[in-house]
């Protein structure tokens, strides 16, 4: 007999969109990408962290930046439940879509309303702590030498347009491997530096982009003996301006960053790739983040990555 999603989700495993996959069979696991890629193209709306409750587990809801228009959505066994409409078949996915359209217009305002307050608290708190960051770097300015500080060099992105090359040269059944060693390399330096720096951050560490050493403390500011000083608190919104991979992109490259390193044939390193962009679009059509993860790893505009990813996984 089959597990419920609750059994095998428990509250000590919040699901990924591959537990989806997993437990429905793959007609109702494609009707939910659908769902998803539906509400995502006509109304810019995504699907949150699942939320755990003790009746019904771990439960979705749909919404955007923050703010949620549907919540409680069930996962069973053969479908899954959206306000007692359950989504189990063609004519039931019809039907959630009327519904969908429904409560939308007949909540937009209030819902677009919501997110314009949300924002506007948000705005309000971003200025008290940009005064109180003010006062803080008067304090230290004395101590900074203004073409050492802040100096960061991450891992650049990949080129769109070589990794589309790839892809056509390998239809035509041309092994680039030299272009291929270079986009494999820059995911595999992007997923390196991205999962090692995000763990020494989680324990007040850095690393220095001029000679490597590892930078401890409990100030803000971090002097290195090469001579480069960092804010510790800017060095964390450059990563993360930076798109650096880490949280939930960390399952992502896990098996990736592990495999390139004793990869050695052409063929080998392709289905790196293939396997890591087929993740990149799991996670683009689950909604379960508010970025897809091949905006860590890709150079270019969300609609432009969306709409590679999109193409190469076979969904154009």
């Amino acid at each position: 007999m089959q597990k419920s999603f609750k059994e095998q989700c428990p509250k000590s495993h919040r699901p990924e969109i591959r537990d989806l996959e997993v437990f429905w069979k793959e007609d109702i696991y494609q009707l939910f990408r659908k769902f998803s890629e539906f509400i995502l193209q006509k109304y810019d709306l995504r699907f949150g962290i699942p939320v755990w409750t003790q009746t019904y587990g771990w439960t979705y809801r749909i919404g955007k930046s923050g703010v949620f228009l549907v919540k409680g959505i069930r996962i069973v066994e053969d479908g899954f439940i959206v306000d007692g409409i359950e989504v189990h078949d063609k004519e039931t996915y019809a039907r959630i879509l009327e519904y969908i359209e429904e409560i939308y217009q007949q909540n937009q305002d209030a819902f677009l309303e919501r997110i314009s307050r949300k924002n506007h608290r948000q705005a309000e708190r971003n200025k008290a702590r940009i005064a109180r960051e003010k006062n803080e770097f008067a304090s230290i300015q004395p101590q900074i030498v203004p073409d050492q500080y802040n100096v960061f060099c991450w891992p650049e992105k990949l080129n769109i347009h070589k990794l589309n090359r790839l892809y056509q040269l390998d239809a035509m059944g041309i092994c680039d491997e030299v272009l291929a060693d270079e986009i494999g390399l820059t995911l595999y330096l992007r997923c390196k530096y991205g999962k090692e720096d995000a763990e020494r951050m989680e324990h007040n560490r850095i690393r220095c982009h001029g000679c490597g050493n590892e930078l401890g403390g409990e100030a803000d500011l971090r002097q290195c003996s090469c001579g480069r000083q960092y804010s510790f608190r800017e060095y964390r919104r450059s990563f993360h301006r930076n798109n650096m991979p880490a949280g939930a992109a960390a399952k992502t490259f896990a098996a990736f960053l592990k495999e390139w390193e004793t990869a050695k044939t052409y063929q080998g390193k392709i289905l790196l790739i293939d396997a890591l962009l087929h993740e990149f679009h799991l996670s683009m059509v689950s909604g379960a983040a508010h970025r897809p993860v091949a905006m860590n790893f890709i150079d270019g505009s969300r609609e432009r990555v969306d709409q590679m990813i999109s193409q190469l996984a076979g969904n154009p």
